[in-house]
């Protein structure tokens, strides 16, 4: 899986602009590599359980660095609002994402969400409890703590129906089914694109690649739609809206 986020990021890297990656499947999902398997299952099963009796869906998604050439907060709301974490009727989503090589943060806070985490307390959140843990090289300790102040500060303010919104639409993902596969699916779509639109030149032995305007991989980006990626026991996208509450911190 770490190969593959690093291929991922390295293709984006290389082609630059801004790019929308795909919805993930699950609630915590480290493509940076740097949190055990244990501590993924772990926070993974804790934030589907709250969306059962809370409804409010909660994301953890930790990149190896940004590579979309904006600052943090344009970059991180326009992929919330390509996500859609949080139900359609209540806008209860929050996605925590984290940049490892830029060491940076940032907690993107739905509008239904905004009067349990307002501003100051998801600063709070970011530099608070999470940051320090970061400092000693500890994720672990920090996405744990992060993950249950979240949960505390949005605790109560949704009822849940006991189902995630991907068992609501009946979406089951078979045994060993991997989490990473829609970011493959990315990669082998992004070149297919790439390799489609590209026209080859050759002058005196160099190569010259076409404009790569118009694959629609810029602008607003892609995205998996309203549902996003999903499988039973996973994570689908409830339709939530951002607006671009939160905070943004450094360790």
């Amino acid at each position: 899986m770490h190969l593959i986020a690093l291929l991922l990021f390295s293709a984006l890297g290389a082609v630059g602009g801004e790019v929308i990656p795909p919805a993930p499947l699950r609630y915590f999902n480290d493509y940076a590599g740097v949190v055990s398997p244990a501590t993924v299952e772990e926070l993974n099963r804790k934030l589907e359980e709250f969306e059962r009796t809370n409804s409010s869906q909660l994301l953890v998604v930790i990149f190896p660095r940004n590579e979309s050439g904006l600052p943090v907060e344009d970059y991180t709301v326009r992929v919330a609002r390509a996500w859609r974490a949080g139900q359609r009727d209540k806008n209860n989503g929050a996605i925590l994402f984290v940049f490892i090589q830029d060491r940076t943060m940032r907690l993107e806070v739905g509008y239904g969400l905004e009067g349990a985490i307002p501003d100051a307390v998801a600063k709070r959140i970011i530099d608070d409890v999470i940051a320090p843990f970061f400092r000693r090289g500890d994720y672990n300790g920090g996405l744990r703590a992060g993950v249950d102040a979240v949960i505390a500060a949005a605790r109560g303010e949704f009822q849940g129906t006991g189902k995630t919104v991907a068992e609501k639409r009946g979406r089951r993902r078979e045994p060993g089914f991997p989490s990473w596969l829609p970011f493959l699916l990315f990669i082998l779509v992004f070149v297919s694109v790439v390799r489609r639109r590209a026209t080859v030149y050759h002058r005196r032995r160099d190569v010259y690649w076409g404009p790569f305007g118009g694959t629609g991989w810029g602008g607003g980006g892609w995205s998996g739609g309203g549902g996003g990626w999903s499988g039973g026991g996973g994570f689908s996208g409830g339709g939530g809206s951002f607006g671009g509450g939160g905070a943004s911190g450094r360790w």
